[in-house]
């Protein structure tokens, strides 16, 4: 073991997109990885949801995609990334991180199975818990940038619209489990009105108590010059409309 000169070139980008059905996280990860690597073909999308991605595919947009089946084990997350990083690939975005906490076959899953032989769910954690860990642990040892999206359990509330009270649904809590924002450097938590994004994790400094803004390919421009220490006009310190941006018309995920 030896000790060395810290330097942000050794960071790679460890995010969430967290959001309702509707609010952009698909294309919202696919704009800041565009944005993070320059070179969409170093991209890599695993996905729960076969085909989800390849509704934001074009020409000058291609990337690699690995159709994910159920059940959605923790081990089956520990084999994408590592088919990720075999495959060369300098980001790869999963879609969605959720489905290995409440997914079919994912962590509760497991956990009301093993509950059910031992009679007691508080014990039954031991058997999950490594799991479930090990999972996050590779995300953020894994020497790619990794952007994972996060689905919302969403609520409806009343709210007051020309006078009159009409229903809303929001998205109040990601599906995950709980304090798992902390364990990324950065999280946009996505409104699905507008599909703008705000911080509520962020260790660059880049967004946290920013206005809420549409995430751009500028977006992911700005995270990769923090990354490589660069400062100047993409410095969203000094100038923080270089990272809102405005995303294409199209179908929401």
């Amino acid at each position: 073991m030896e000790f060395k000169d810290a330097s942000r070139s050794d960071v790679r980008m460890k995010m969430a997109l967290a959001g309702k059905s509707g609010a952009g996280k698909t294309y919202g990860a696919l704009l800041i990885a565009r944005g993070l690597i320059n070179d969409m073909s170093k991209v890599g999308v695993a996905q729960t949801e076969a085909g989800r991605a390849q509704c934001y595919l074009d020409d000058n947009n291609k990337f690699k995609v690995l159709e994910m089946a159920p059940p959605f084990s923790p081990e089956s997350f520990l084999n994408a990334i590592d088919s990720a990083e075999k495959a060369g690939l300098k980001c790869l975005i999963i879609d969605s991180i959720s489905d290995e906490w409440a997914g079919i076959g994912g962590s509760l899953d497991v956990h009301a199975g093993v509950s059910e032989v031992t009679k007691n769910s508080f014990t039954a954690w031991k058997k999950v818990t490594p799991r479930h860990d090990a999972v996050f642990n590779k995300i953020l040892q894994s020497p790619i940038h990794i952007i994972c999206t996060v689905k919302k359990k969403t609520e409806t509330i009343m709210e007051i619209v020309n006078g009159k009270s009409v229903p809303k649904k929001v998205g109040v809590k990601d599906i995950a489990r709980e304090d798992t924002e902390y364990k990324w450097i950065l999280q946009l938590d996505l409104d699905q009105d507008g599909n703008l994004a705000r911080a509520s994790k962020d260790n660059t400094g880049l967004f946290q108590d920013k206005a809420p803004f549409k995430i751009s390919e500028q977006t992911g421009t700005t995270i990769r010059n923090w990354c490589l220490n660069k400062k100047g006009e993409e410095n969203v310190r000094s100038k923080p409309s270089d990272i809102i941006g405005s995303i294409n018309e199209g179908p929401r995920a």
